[in-house]
């Protein structure tokens, strides 16, 4: 196509200033690209962290011992109860106090 022929002719200052800058940081072949792809629509791109949200869960869930809701929460820069949200209130197998025979005796359960 005649048009794909002119990109090597495209410079930064004949892109329109709203534009421009997404075409410095992508480039103007990509920008090109991106424009043939999406050109007319209206779309919306979340912020970076709603991608990144579940690589930084699985990192806290690695890194959770059962206790250190507190060391992780200053870590990633969130709430304690965040972290719970995130990992559970305790390590699946954590023992209780129900574990080692301090519950009801058998005849108090009937």
């Amino acid at each position: 196509m005649v048009l794909e022929s002119w990109i090597n002719d495209l410079t930064l200052d004949m892109i329109p200033d709203s534009y421009r800058e997404l075409a410095e940081i992508i480039g103007i072949e990509n920008f090109i690209k991106l424009a043939k792809i999406l050109g007319g629509k209206t779309i919306y791109i979340p912020k970076a962290d709603t991608f990144l949200r579940p690589a930084r869960d699985i990192n806290i869930k690695k890194e959770f011992n059962g206790y250190n809701h507190a060391e992780l929460a200053k870590k990633y820069n969130l709430s304690e109860r965040w972290i719970v949200e995130i990992c559970g209130p305790a390590n699946d197998g954590q023992l209780t106090l129900l574990d080692f025979g301090f519950g009801l005796d058998e005849q108090d359960a009937s």
